[in-house]
């Protein structure tokens, strides 16, 4: 079980939609039409919006966010191995995480606004 950030939230940008974490935390995939849901991730300094994907999904150069208390790192290699992927992650090295473990990619900064035009 994936354990949220505290400040997330869930939409689908397809339907244009706010998603309940219960309806979309199996696959990260809108139940509706079958889109990616946007994560909002607050840390300290940033407002971004993320995915959360499957780690043989990642590419170098992705960012991701290991933990709920880290800052974004940059991936520089994604390696297969028979039942972990391996990823070489800024400033940490070496991380081996099974395959079926669901990572927080970063796609950009938060632009959804609620009703009312506030975030």
């Amino acid at each position: 079980m994936v354990t949220p950030h505290y400040t997330e939230e869930y939409y689908c940008t397809k339907c244009k939609e706010s998603k309940n974490r219960f309806d979309v935390d199996k696959t990260w995939i809108c139940p509706v039409c079958g889109s990616y849901v946007h994560i909002r991730i607050i840390t300290e300094d940033k407002d971004q919006a993320c995915i959360r994907i499957l780690p043989k999904d990642l590419k170098p150069d992705d960012y991701i966010l290991m933990n709920r208390n880290d800052q974004y790192r940059q991936i520089f290699a994604v390696k297969e191995l028979d039942d972990k992927i391996q990823l070489n992650v800024e400033k940490y090295g070496s991380w081996r995480i099974p395959k079926n473990m669901y990572v927080l990619k970063l796609i950009g900064g938060w632009y959804i606004k609620k009703a009312g035009g506030k975030l």
